[in-house]
């Protein structure tokens, strides 16, 4: 038997990222021009391994969008056999999620296992019931599972899967000894791929499957990654994160089956039917992610002087494209944040990167203060006039453009403070500390 096929997961149609509509249109593309790679390979069918959508409640040009990709497919005979993701489920008050509508009007076949005792079990999908955990293609001959999200049960799910699939193989029916080829859905992802990402399987857990499972098609996290010839995961085809830019080969897997080719050792246990998966990377918009380190720069003016270097530097790699550019501002800042001109840094991205969207976040930190007179104890009343000049002295400091009169500055939020609690008018602490800037800051 030859066969090929086409692996997406995490499309999340219908996200509007940073409420950009040319986002959500973004999303739509990247799925259509795997649906055209599809169509142009003529692979014998298609697997989703959920997360179609980014949220199960889509709004209706989300869903035109999904059944015009589906459409195209079913003009073409290529069958789409899917399975939900956290994100496609419905709600418990809904009963019926957007993917089981998509079956109901014949775009999809979703695999939905009937669970007993968090088991799932090994029944045939059903036209007209829409349930079942399996359904047979090419004459029988490629079988397709499929496990829809399970959260905090996954693990319980896997062991009694792997189990009952045993068990199926053990009986050798009819039905089995035709099947040459097993493919599974899971949408789940290996642990530790992304440490942030806890509570999911290990790939220990994954290896009972083994011996049932040629091709094990994962969803979910997005970054792509695979192990030992028979794990896939493919990755979000579009950006849903800053973070995601750095996995540039995230898209979709094409793969290639071949029955017929000699059988080739893995190891003494196992043998495994020959298949070649591609990973291909999808079509999306270009995304920028820097991160600016801020240490050392004593003013503004210098972090906007490296911010501009950066942009001349890169943005006319990007002419034409309009990218989303996002920059980190990290480390520790040399003086007050609030002096940051952020339009301004901003203006300066859309200059340089002609962008659909820039973003400037400051995840610097700020210098942590402590006392130089650790003998000045806060409990002792007596001290605190000068326990707060202190504070106001060390603080004031931390701003290298204050800190050769910084013991000036702390006398003027001193008596600053002491205007307002006396209820001086706005106007006159407003014309004192004019005042005071134009004297300290010209000396």
């Amino acid at each position: 038997m030859r066969a090929s096929f086409i692996h997406i997961a995490d499309t999340h149609l219908g996200y509007e990222q940073y409420g950009v509509r040319e986002r959500f249109n973004d999303f739509s593309h990247a799925f259509w021009d795997i649906v055209d790679d599809a169509i142009t390979r003529k692979v014998d069918f298609m697997v989703v391994a959920g997360d179609l959508f980014n949220k199960r409640a889509i709004d209706a040009l989300t869903l035109i969008h999904a059944i015009e990709g589906f459409q195209k497919l079913r003009e073409h005979a290529i069958p789409v056999i899917a399975i939900e993701g956290n994100h496609d489920r419905s709600y418990y008050r809904d009963g019926i999620s957007w993917l089981q509508f998509l079956c109901y009007q014949g775009y999809i076949k979703l695999l939905t296992p009937v669970m007993q005792d968090g088991v799932p079990q090994l029944t045939p999908w059903q036209q007209d019931t829409m349930l079942g955990s399996y359904i047979d293609l090419l004459d029988g001959r490629l079988r397709v599972y499929g496990l829809p999200w399970q959260g905090a049960a996954t693990a319980r799910s896997l062991e009694g899967l792997a189990q009952a699939l045993k068990a199926a193989q053990a009986e050798n029916a009819p039905a089995e000894q035709r099947v040459e080829y097993r493919l599974l859905m899971m949408h789940t992802g290996v642990d530790s791929v992304v440490p942030r990402v806890q509570g999911l399987p290990t790939i220990t857990q994954f290896q009972p499957l083994r011996a049932s499972i040629d091709y094990l098609a994962l969803g979910h996290i997005h970054k792509p990654y695979d192990f030992d010839g028979w794990i896939y995961n493919p990755g979000s085809p579009e950006t849903c994160s800053a973070e995601e830019a750095q996995w540039e080969d995230r898209g979709y897997y094409y793969v290639e089956v071949d029955t017929e080719e000699p059988e080739r050792i893995i190891d003494l246990e196992r043998k495994e039917r020959v298949h070649h998966a591609q990973r291909l990377s999808s079509k999306r918009r270009s995304f920028v992610r820097h991160n600016l380190r801020v240490d050392g720069l004593l003013e503004p003016d210098l972090l906007y002087q490296r911010l501009e270097e950066y942009c001349r530097r890169e943005g006319s790699k990007y002419e034409h494209l309009q990218p989303v550019v996002q920059v980190h501002l990290i480390g520790t800042l040399s003086f007050d944040a609030g002096a940051l001109d952020i339009p301004r840094m901003e203006e300066m991205v859309r200059n340089f990167f002609s962008p659909l969207y820039v973003r400037i976040e400051n995840n610097t930190n700020d210098q942590d203060y402590t006392p130089e007179d650790e003998s000045l104890d806060g409990r002792d009343r007596t001290l605190w006039h000068e326990l707060e000049r202190r504070i106001f002295e060390e603080l004031v400091g931390q701003d290298s453009r204050y800190f050769p009169a910084r013991d000036q500055w702390s006398s003027v939020i001193t008596e600053l403070k002491a205007s307002a609690l006396h209820k001086e008018s706005p106007e006159q602490i407003a014309q004192f500390l004019r005042e005071k800037r134009e004297t300290l800051l010209s000396s």
